[in-house]
C-alpha cells in the first residue's frame, strides 16, 4: 500500500521528531557516563564502612617502609648485588618472606587495623605494588584493615628497575593516577574524603578515632618520571586548607585524629633536617595546634626508630613516632593501644624466625632472620666507615676495620630503638684507638659528629615505648 503525500509527509516529520527524542537521550546517557568516570577516579567508589568501637586491648599495627622489591625483578646476580650493598641495611632479598610473615603475624594476633607509612616499595616499580596489594588482600580477609599510603619512592620513581645479570633494565612505574586504582580497597574506597591535590584523605574505622592520611611527598603528577626519585616532602596549600576542614569536623564530633604522613612533621636528629622533615612543617605545625584532639601523629622516611615531642604552645604539645624501617633490622611493627584517656605505643619485631619454623622453612636466612637482618645492618655500618674515611691521608684498611667494629653495635641500636650501656661507651668506644685517632685527625669529619649524636641518642632516649595522653 502506498502512502499519500500528506501521510508521508506526517511519516517522516514524526520519525524527525522520534529521531531528535533518540539523540536528546544519548546525549544525556553520555553525560551521566562522563560523570560517572569522573566520580569513579576522584571520589571513593563505595560508601565508606561503618566506624566500629575500638576497645583498649584491640591493637593498631604499624609499618613503614617495607621497600618491597618482586622476586620477579631480580635474580640475585651482579648487579642486585651491587644495588644490596649500597642500600644502606635494607633488605633486598627476602621481601616476600617478610610479607608472608606479617600475614601469618596477623592471622595469629588480629590487628583491627594495619596502617603503611610509605615507601613501600624499593623504587616505585609496578610490579612490586600489585604483589604487595595481594598480600594486603589476603590481611584484609582475616579481618584486618588496611590503609596505605605512598612514599617518595612510591609514584613515578625515574629509578623502577628490573636486576637482571650484570645490567639493570628500567620498567613500568606506579602513577599517582594508578596508585588510588590498585589500593582502592586499602584505604581509598573507604574514605569519608579525598583531597583533591594530592593522594591524601581521611578514613574513619573507628566511632572515636580517625585516621588523617596526609599524601607528603613531591613527584610527577601526569604519567611517569625520570631520574631519582625527589627526597624531600611539602604539602601543597590546597592539601592545607582540606586537611584544616577535616582536623574542625573531627573537632566539632568529638573525635580524636592521627595524622600519618611519610616524612616527618618534627626534626628527630641533630643533623640538618632538610628532606626528612616535610618543607612546610611549620603551616602544618600552626594547623594542628587548633585542634586539641590531634596530639599524637606517625610518619617514616629515615628508617631509624625515633619518638619526639615538641611543645606547640603553653597547652599543647604533638608526639610524633618514626617507626624503624620495616625492610631494616630487627623489622619493625608498632603496636597502639587506646584506653579512654591515653594512647599506649609499643615497638615490636616481626616474628619472621616463628615464620620459618612454622611454614616448614629449611633456609638458615629465614629460620634465623633476625640475625641475618642484623648481618645485613652490619655490613652496611662496615661499607659507610670505610666510604667515610677513604678520603682521609691517615685512613688504612685496619682502622677502618676497627672502627667499624666499635660502631657497629652503636649504629644498630640507633636504628632499632635500643640502647647502649654506658659502660660500651666509656670502656670499648672512648678507649679504641680508631676513635681516637679519628677525634685527633678529624674534627669535621661527618662519621665523628655522627658517633656523638648516635651515643647521645643511644644512652639517654627511649623510642621505643610511650603513653601519651589525649
Amino acid at each position: 500500500m502506498q502512502l499519500d503525500h500528506c501521510a508521508q509527509l506526517s511519516f517522516y516529520m514524526d520519525g524527525g521528531e522520534t529521531l531528535k527524542k533518540s539523540l536528546k537521550l544519548s546525549a544525556l546517557l553520555a553525560g551521566i557516563a562522563v560523570l560517572l568516570v569522573l566520580l569513579w577516579i576522584f571520589f571513593p567508589k563505595h560508601i565508606a564502612a561503618t566506624p566500629k568501637e575500638l576497645s583498649s586491648t584491640d591493637e593498631i599495627w604499624v609499618i613503614t617502609d617495607p621497600h618491597y622489591l618482586s622476586p620477579e625483578l631480580h635474580d640475585q646476580d651482579v648487579a642486585f648485588q651491587k644495588m644490596q650493598n649500597t642500600a644502606a641495611g635494607k633488605d633486598l632479598v627476602y621481601s616476600k618472606e617478610r610479607m608472608e610473615a606479617l600475614v601469618a603475624q596477623v592471622e595469629s594476633e588480629r590487628p583491627k587495623v594495619l596502617i603503611v607509612s610509605g615507601d613501600m616499595t624499593f623504587n616505585g616499580e609496578y610490579q612490586s605494588f600489585i604483589e604487595l596489594a595481594e598480600f594486603f588482600k589476603r590481611i584484609e580477609a582475616l579481618g584486618t584493615t588496611v590503609l596505605v599510603e605512598p612514599g617518595n619512592h612510591d609514584i613515578a620513581d625515574g629509578w623502577a628497575r628490573n636486576f637482571q645479570g650484570n645490567e639493570n633494565y628500567k620498567i613500568k612505574q606506579m602513577t599517582a593516577a594508578d596508585f588510588p586504582n590498585v589500593f582502592t580497597e586499602y584505604g581509598y574506597s573507604e574514605a569519608s574524603s579525598r583531597d583533591m591535590h594530592s593522594l591524601s584523605y581521611m578514613a574513619k574505622p573507628f566511632t572515636k578515632l580517625w585516621f588523617l592520611m596526609i599524601d607528603s611527598n613531591i613527584y610527577e603528577k601526569n604519567g611517569e618520571g625520570k631520574g631519582a626519585p625527589k627526597t624531600g616532602g611539602v604539602i601543597p596549600k590546597e592539601t592545607l586548607e582540606w586537611i584544616e576542614k577535616e582536623l574542625a569536623a573531627a573537632h566539632s564530633a568529638g573525635v580524636q585524629v592521627i595524622p600519618v604522613m611519610h616524612h616527618n612533621l618534627l626534626a628527630h636528629h641533630e643533623f640538618n633536617p632538610d628532606g626528612f622533615v616535610v618543607d612546610n612543617a611549620s603551616d602544618l605545625k600552626a594547623i594542628f595546634n587548633q585542634y586539641d584532639n590531634v596530639t599524637l601523629g606517625f610518619s617514616g622516611h629515615i628508617h631509624t626508630q625515633q619518638i619526639a615531642t615538641e611543645k606547640m604552645s603553653a597547652d599543647r604539645s604533638y608526639t610524633e613516632i618514626v617507626n624503624g624501617a620495616f625492610s631494616v633490622y630487627p623489622s619493625t611493627i608498632g603496636k597502639l593501644t587506646m584506653s579512654p584517656n591515653d594512647y599506649h605505643y609499643q615497638q615490636t619485631a616481626l616474628k619472621a624466625d616463628e615464620w620459618a619454623a612454622q611454614s616448614g622453612q629449611t633456609n638458615p636466612d629465614l629460620l634465623h632472620h633476625k640475625d641475618y637482618m642484623k648481618q645485613v645492618f652490619d655490613d652496611s655500618t662496615r661499607i659507610m666507615t670505610h666510604q667515610s674515611l677513604y678520603d682521609e691521608s691517615w685512613y688504612t684498611k685496619e682502622v677502618g676495620d676497627e672502627l667499624s667494629s666499635v660502631l657497629a653495635p652503636l649504629n644498630l641500636a640507633y636504628f632499632s630503638g635500643d640502647k647502649i650501656p654506658e659502660s660500651y661507651i666509656s670502656d670499648t668506644v672512648l678507649t679504641s684507638k680508631a676513635y681516637q685517632q679519628l677525634q685527633t685527625n678529624s674534627s669535621s669529619n661527618f662519621l665523628l659528629n655522627y658517633i656523638d649524636m648516635v651515643i647521645k641518642e643511644t644512652t639517654h632516649a627511649n623510642n621505643q615505648e610511650i603513653t601519651i595522653p589525649y
